[in-house]
């Protein structure tokens, strides 16, 4: 015999998962009411931010927020009377789209002042206000390079990165001392010293040193030598092999 259904559990499953759905798809309408677009920038260059409902509203007026040392503050408003005007000329954008149904941010040389997340709000009316966030990630060209000093006995190197968002910097290499500090510079870049202490002496063979830089999900190795026993021993041999050759071929 097939087995039987009881239809009241079925009834509760399928008004429990229909109200799920219909949740689902409010939330999708709500988070979905301003369509935006996140952008990447170099350090100087142009980008835009757009906002545009995904439906016609009355819209009275357009204004644009940013997050600035914790707090949401007002940086442009567009009206459908006095037009537009921007409360930060500092920030070097304005208005590329000028419209109550869709609007645009330009930015002519993004800084790192730029970077963040801001708020696109329409006032429409009977509708309230619609709001969308767009990012705006400002990032710097990546400079590294690596100083060192090394002997029979030890090695000092220091690994430099310059670049925004902050990079990292790790060591491979078997032991050492480690130390790092940063520098913010004047335009908003960081660069990351970090310094290292190998003691050579003991190192039987010649071993590499990688100072490893992570930035933006990439990573760039500088690599250094370390002078072991082994190798030293071949250093002093060739030497002594070609103090050897000149002493026994003739000058001409």
């Amino acid at each position: 015999m097939p087995p039987k259904v009881n239809e009241g559990n079925c009834s509760l499953w399928i008004f429990q998962n229909l109200i799920g759905y219909i949740i689902l798809i409010d939330l999708c309408r709500i988070q979905g009411a301003v369509i935006t677009h996140n952008k990447d920038v170099e350090l100087g260059g142009k980008a835009t931010l757009r906002c545009t409902p995904s439906k016609l509203y009355e819209t009275i007026q357009v204004t644009w927020l940013k997050q600035i040392n914790g707090s949401l503050v007002n940086i442009a408003v567009y009206h459908n009377v006095s037009g537009p005007k921007v409360f930060r000329p500092e920030m070097q954008f304005n208005f590329t789209v000028l419209g109550l149904n869709e609007t645009a941010i330009t930015f002519w040389n993004a800084s790192i002042q730029d970077n963040g997340c801001y708020q696109c709000i329409f006032n429409t009316f009977p509708s309230g206000p619609v709001t969308g966030k767009p990012c705006l990630s400002v990032y710097a060209h990546l400079d590294t390079f690596i100083h060192y000093k090394t002997s029979e006995t030890h090695t000092s190197a220091t690994c430099f990165a310059t670049s925004f968002p902050r990079p990292q910097i790790s060591w491979h290499t078997p032991g050492g001392k480690m130390n790092e500090t940063q520098v913010t510079n004047p335009n908003g870049t960081v660069t990351v010293m970090s310094g290292i202490f190998v003691n050579t002496s003991r190192s039987q063979a010649e071993q590499e040193l990688i100072c490893r830089v992570k930035h933006r999900g990439k990573e760039v190795d500088l690599k250094l030598a370390l002078p072991g026993r082994g190798h030293s021993h071949q250093n002093h041999a060739v030497l002594i092999l070609l103090s050897i050759m000149t002493m026994v071929l003739p000058i001409n």
